[in-house]
């Protein structure tokens, strides 16, 4: 750094040192903490509301924070922070959120995109009269997000660079919390944190979005990660920083771009940021910016084509989401695909409901149907089991013991298709292109099971939305079971309505491309366990995906699990949601 910048820096932790170490100080600082904390407690006004006491740090944590500090060792952090027309009020509050940072080596550097109100610019420099780590960068043009915050960049000196809207509020120990991840993980490139919405008034905390660790195929349905995001200045050049075009989604198109050229990605999942809700925030509703759409669709779009010309895969189709503010990637099948429905046939009243509901779903989709029993099917059954669906090759397997994991291998083998759909027979298919989603999904590289969402027979509530491993007295739970798919809980309805990754998917329906299948089930194993062989494929880097996009509709009961491979914590589940029940709720 250049001498100016070194004694800039030095002052600022001289500043922040002397305030943390003031009785004074203590004081105010405690004062905030308890006023913060207090505000959402018990405040019945917002929707999901929760108690901050249980997240946010306290005095004595923040002070032993400010010591665990190696000035010579530890990165400098600069904050990348786009002004424009801020209101005084957020602007200060934003600022002062992080002056208070019990981590004191930062820069903050501000770059205002020509506000028409001159009194952003006076706030900003009354400011940096206090604080030299306060940097500024006035543009003479409005330029919009992207080229605002990339200004911001060209005068970042910081290893690692944080992005920051100007509107909302650091919690105290963010940075702290991001640096003691560098300490640990020198090849770190990108670290991302949980948040929750502040109301306008700066008191009222609600909305707690506890996240996931990294989960791409989330990431491609929505920008999950929002904030607080902490990014290698390096990769963040080396991709081309934020492009403009892309405004309303600019961070998820750089984090999707971060996210194709790095694996060293870390979630901490603890709450350290909140989000601004007002009118014209995209924290309260993305309509507030309707040309986010366009935004996304040509990101993704853009996406696909890099997918594309990497995996030879075909560019994927990008269609609206469940959610309407979301976009989803349907990747196409090759002309040769073909896929084998293994159903499990246990009765045969059951075993017609489900053939009629593929018949009825997948029109002109390249299947076969390899029906598997252990008990006698009479010639007359079977011919009108083939009847059913004419147009579908429909063959049968007889076996001793349906539960044996020779029996998935057997039925694998002599199916014709390269792709695989295991079934249990009280299943009720009831989504268009079943078929194709299944497949477009499997054949991606890195995919192990895909897995859609179970409903009950009322078709608007949930049987399993994936399994959480870790929870609940057997060690998984069928999650959101019981939740309505259209639930308007915040997080649920997302974890529910994205397309997104799971540790293991229910084994009442699953598919998986064939060879990938048999090269993890061995020959001569007691029993097929979708738990089990779901983690070994987590070691070898698989993913297993979640999507909503196909529908089954469950009559009666979904199998028990009895698995000899668990773990106590699912990394595509916060550990923050309370483990005894399914219905992803922030622990007390």
């Amino acid at each position: 750094m250049k001498k100016v910048v070194k004694k800039g820096l030095r002052s600022g932790l001289q500043a922040s040192k002397k305030l943390a170490n003031s009785n004074k100080y203590s004081k105010k600082m405690a004062q905030k903490l308890k006023k913060a904390t207090l505000a959402a407690i018990g405040t019945g006004g917002a929707q999901e509301v929760y108690n901050v006491s249980s997240f946010y740090p306290s005095i004595q944590d923040y002070y032993y924070q400010t010591k665990d500090f190696n000035e010579k060792k530890d990165p400098l952090i600069s904050i990348l922070l786009p002004t424009y027309n801020t209101p005084e009020n957020y602007l200060r509050e934003c600022i002062e959120s992080i002056i208070v940072q019990s981590y004191f080596k930062w820069e903050l550097c501000i770059a205002d995109d020509n506000s028409p109100d001159k009194n952003v610019i006076k706030i900003i420099k009354e400011y940096q009269k206090k604080d030299k780590r306060i940097k500024l960068v006035e543009r003479k043009t409005n330029g919009h997000i992207s080229e605002a915050t990339n200004s911001a960049l060209k005068i970042a000196t910081g290893e690692f660079v944080a992005l920051m809207d100007h509107d909302d509020v650091l919690w105290p120990n963010a940075l702290y919390e991001m640096v003691a991840v560098i300490r640990v993980n020198k090849k770190v490139d990108f670290i991302y944190t949980d948040e929750d919405k502040l109301d306008g008034t700066g008191k009222v905390h609600s909305y707690p979005f506890l996240k996931p660790d990294f989960s791409p195929e989330f990431l491609e349905s929505c920008n999950y990660i929002t904030h607080f995001s902490c990014i290698r200045t390096k990769v963040m050049k080396d991709v081309g920083g934020f492009r403009k075009g892309y405004e309303g989604a600019q961070d998820w198109d750089l984090f999707i771009r971060i996210a194709e050229v790095t694996q060293n990605i870390v979630h901490i999942p603890k709450i350290l940021y909140s989000w601004r809700v007002h009118e014209a925030s995209t924290a309260s509703d993305t309509d507030a910016k309707p040309y986010v759409y366009e935004a996304q669709k040509k990101l993704l779009a853009d996406h696909a084509e890099r997918l594309n010309k990497e995996y030879k895969i075909g560019l994927g189709a990008i269609e609206t989401g469940i959610i309407p503010q979301h976009r989803t990637i349907k990747y196409p099948i090759k002309t040769d695909d073909t896929l084998s429905v293994v159903l499990f046939h246990s009765d045969i009243e059951r075993t017609r409901r489900f053939i009629r509901s593929l018949a009825a779903t997948a029109a002109g989709a390249p299947y076969e149907i390899l029906c598997v029993h252990d008990k006698t099917i009479s010639p007359t059954i079977e011919g009108e089991l083939r009847e059913l669906n004419p147009q579908v090759s429909l063959r049968f397997l007889r076996v001793k013991d349906k539960k044996q994991t020779n029996t998935y291998l057997s039925a694998a083998k002599k199916a014709k298709g390269n792709y695989l759909l295991f079934a249990n027979d009280n299943l009720e298919i009831i989504s268009e292109s079943w078929a194709k989603i299944f497949m477009g999904d499997a054949q991606l590289k890195h995919t192990g099971f895909v897995g859609p969402v179970l409903l009950n027979t009322d078709k608007a509530t949930i049987m399993s939305a994936g399994l959480g491993l870790g929870y609940g007295e057997h060690g998984y739970l069928d999650m959101l079971q019981g939740m309505p798919f259209n639930d308007p809980h915040y997080t649920r309805g997302l974890y529910a309505k994205s397309r997104r990754n799971v540790s293991s998917v229910s084994s009442a329906l699953f598919a998986i491309e064939k060879k990938r299948f048999l090269s993890f089930i061995e020959q001569g194993s007691s029993q097929f366990n979708i738990i089990s062989t779901s983690l070994s494929m987590l070691e070898k880097e698989y993913r297993h995906i979640y999507t909503p996009y196909i529908q089954a509709v469950v009559h009666g009961r979904l199998p028990r699990i009895e698995s000899n491979k668990l773990i106590t914590e699912d990394r595509y589940l916060n550990p923050n949601f309370n483990h005894t029940n399914q219905n992803m709720e922030v622990r007390a």
